[in-house]
């Protein structure tokens, strides 16, 4: 292959991850791109998904990925955001529903928190493994989304009345949410796990009433 031919193959392929972005550049495409990556991990596992494994799942060259993402490692950044914003705004309007006990708020706010990603952890045989990406990539988010879940609660709680044996209301959610951590790194199954956030919930809130 001549420097000529390599050059224009270059341009080629360029020219056609450019079409591609711009006939997908709008707010959603990355998104979409994020659902495929999701699909991928949870088929392959964290270290054997490659860069043509999620553009392939995506429907896009791999050039055309790169476009929107740098490395494998910032598309699972980005759905760490994506999984801990959309937990937390999941929670707040769990909590928040109307016509529910507070057992009911509670537990819903557990199962929102897990989200799909505690789903593929406990149901695929990739888990263990996303479950120690998760922690080595998005560490820092885990930190700053788990001190918005326990200011969330603890605002819920205050609405709620905390007893005065176990005030203040930001106590007890930190209590929550470290036993809903325990839950979670102790559970063998997606089923055990809704045991325990439901037992959970019905503690606290006979501990409330």
């Amino acid at each position: 292959m001549t420097k000529w031919t390599h050059n224009v193959i270059l341009s080629i392929d360029f020219l056609d991850a450019f079409r591609q972005f711009a006939a997908m550049n709008d707010m959603t495409r990355p998104d979409s791109i994020l659902d495929a990556a999701f699909q991928a991990f949870a088929s392959y596992g964290y270290k054997r998904t490659a860069m043509d494994d999620i553009a392939r799942a995506a429907g896009m060259s791999r050039t055309a990925l790169y476009l929107h993402f740098r490395s494998k490692e910032d598309i699972f950044r980005s759905l760490g955001i994506r999984y801990f914003e959309q937990a937390l705004r999941d929670m707040e309007a769990a909590l928040i529903r109307p016509g529910q006990t507070v057992e009911q708020a509670l537990y819903a706010c557990f199962v929102a928190k897990d989200g799909k990603f505690m789903e593929v952890v406990l149901t695929t045989p990739h888990g263990s493994e996303l479950m120690d990406a998760g922690f080595a990539v998005t560490v820092d988010l885990a930190v700053e989304a788990e001190r918005r879940t326990v200011d969330l609660i603890a605002r819920w709680l205050d609405t709620k009345g905390v007893p005065p044996s176990l005030a203040p209301a930001s106590a007890v959610a930190e209590t929550i949410v470290a036993a809903l951590k325990g839950l979670k790194s102790g559970a063998a199954s997606l089923e055990a796990l809704r045991a325990g956030e439901a037992r959970l919930a019905a503690l606290i809130a006979r501990a409330l009433a």
